[in-house]
């Protein structure tokens, strides 16, 4: 019998609508109702009963078409990066397509699982999950962007025990309660009950356990930061004049941030079209402005090394009559944004000429950083997120293990226009916030620039393509977390029961043919 079109095209389709739901959508007036992290809690109902209901062969393809729908609904905003032309468009269909993989070898493989070991072979799924999206985050093609967990990356009354497990323990949570929403569906009697108390205890449990551990309070010290948000599209930067238009902005911007007595202040990322180290007229105004108002500043800009004959995105740390300039480049660059993945690896891929095909997109071909740098402010020490590195989880934790007590995100998001990916950008900062215990301050080209605490609450947030300067305190962290010292043990175990469960599929497989 032929499965339902429902089963095959609709349910699959479904989740994916429903998991994109979980993100922040458009900025647009009289959709914002429609988004809210809660849809997560539902959104893989849908292709659970596509997957019980419909036939093993179609099983990666309903995975594929639930990934497919769901990355594409919330990535829309790549196909409209400034700049790109129809290719771009297309690289973003390529995109999701890629991602929806991932989804569609979680399907295949639970499906395999439910048939042999019945219904309840849907509890072997959160951890699975888990296993596929920690897999995403890993190699220079990692794109951890939309995994579950960080939907809920607002929900802080519920999601503190990110700092144990990082942000796969609340996805693993996420899809868990999906499972018991489903098997309640087929259970009864007791069984019923059993499944009602666990999906009681889901969320009572994490409760209780992120008020105690909000109620434990913040740290004494703090660090007041001044974030500079200049709002210079790409042409007003990089166009005749740009240099002298930036500085003007950025300095008249950091003049009215004085008078509130800020400890450091905060530029964008790139926030200097130059290379700072190797342009004199620059680097004397930017340090004669440092010098005049005797605050720290901490700038975005490119960044030239000579020896190696090699550019960098990288952030620069100005102190007050100080004549070296210690700087960071940035480690995990964005793929085809700003470097070919493997281009170092496969030979072949120096040879594409990526700006004929994406217009303004070519990757600009930048050289990952290699070296983790903490900086010293006589308040803290703090280490800099330039952009995409705000995404990945292991990173984060290392710079606050190498010593960082406050993280600092710098982006450029006016790439995006006025479209989700400012919004989805921003929130993530907070599941890296809650995972490691440290405050975040965010400064974005064109927003949102905004304060975070280190149980994930934000606050002073910009509105996005306005000029900003917002001053504020974000406390010192004495220690990391859990997580910042031990790393990914909730993933890595996750890693090891999927393998198991491969195992034992492969052995039951040989056994019962």
């Amino acid at each position: 019998m032929e499965t339902p079109f429902s089963t095959r095209w609709f349910l699959p389709a479904l989740s994916g609508v429903l998991l994109a739901l979980s993100f922040p959508g458009p900025p647009l007036e009289g959709l914002a109702s429609l988004y809210h992290p809660q849809w997560a809690y539902v959104g893989l109902l849908p292709l659970f009963f596509a997957l019980q209901n419909g036939e093993k062969r179609h099983a990666l393809y309903s995975g594929w078409l639930s990934g497919f729908t769901f990355n594409l609904l919330c990535l829309y905003w790549v196909a409209y990066t400034q700049g790109g032309g129809s290719a771009v468009v297309g690289g973003t269909l390529l995109l999701a397509i890629y991602l929806g993989l991932f989804v569609a070898i979680w399907a295949l493989v639970i499906r395999k699982i439910v048939a042999h070991w019945g219904i309840f072979g849907w509890l072997a799924a959160p951890t699975l999950w888990t296993t596929q999206e920690y897999a995403l985050s890993l190699g220079e093609l990692g794109f951890p962007w939309l995994l579950l967990g960080h939907a809920q990356s607002g929900q802080t009354n519920l999601i503190q025990f990110a700092s144990i497990t990082g942000v796969y323990g609340v996805s693993f949570w996420v899809v868990s309660i999906n499972v018991l929403l489903f098997l309640l569906c087929y259970a009864h009697g007791t069984q019923r009950a059993a499944l009602g108390i666990a999906l009681v205890a889901l969320f009572a449990l994490p409760w209780t356990h992120a008020r105690s551990a909000i109620n434990q309070g913040t740290p004494a010290q703090s660090l007041r930061i001044a974030l500079i948000q200049p709002n210079l599209s790409m042409e007003e930067k990089w166009g005749y004049g740009g240099l002298e238009r930036s500085l003007e902005r950025l300095e008249r911007l950091s003049y009215e941030t004085v008078a509130r007595r800020p400890e450091l202040i905060v530029w964008p990322e790139t926030a200097l079209p130059c290379y700072l180290a190797l342009t004199a007229d620059c680097r004397r105004q930017t340090a004669a402005l440092v010098d005049e108002i005797n605050i720290p500043l901490l700038t975005g800009a490119s960044h030239y090394d000579r020896t190696l004959q090699q550019p960098y995105n990288a952030a620069f740390f100005l102190q007050p009559n100080r004549v070296e300039i210690p700087h960071y480049a940035k480690m995990h660059l964005v793929p085809f944004g700003e470097r070919t993945p493997y281009r170092d690896r496969i030979p072949l891929l120096e040879l594409i000429d990526w700006t004929k095909l994406t217009g303004d997109l070519g990757p600009a071909e930048f050289a990952p950083g290699r070296q983790r740098t903490i900086f010293s402010h006589e308040r803290a020490n703090f280490a800099v997120l330039i952009c995409f590195e705000s995404v990945f989880p292991d990173l984060v934790r290392r710079h606050v293990l190498g010593g960082a007590q406050v993280l600092i995100n710098i982006t450029n998001d006016s790439w995006f226009g006025r479209s989700a990916g400012p919004y989805q950008h921003a929130l993530l900062n907070a599941m890296r916030a809650i995972e490691n215990r440290v405050a975040i301050a965010r400064s974005a080209t064109s927003g949102q620039s905004l304060f975070i605490d280190q149980f994930g609450r934000r606050y002073q947030t910009s509105e996005i393509f306005t000029e900003a300067a917002l001053v504020g305190n974000v406390s010192v962290a004495q220690s990391g977390s859990f997580y910042s010292r031990n790393g990914n043990v909730f993933a890595h175990s996750c890693l090891l029961f999927s393998a198991f469960c491969f195992i034992a599929l492969r052995v039951r497989n040989r056994t019962n043919p």
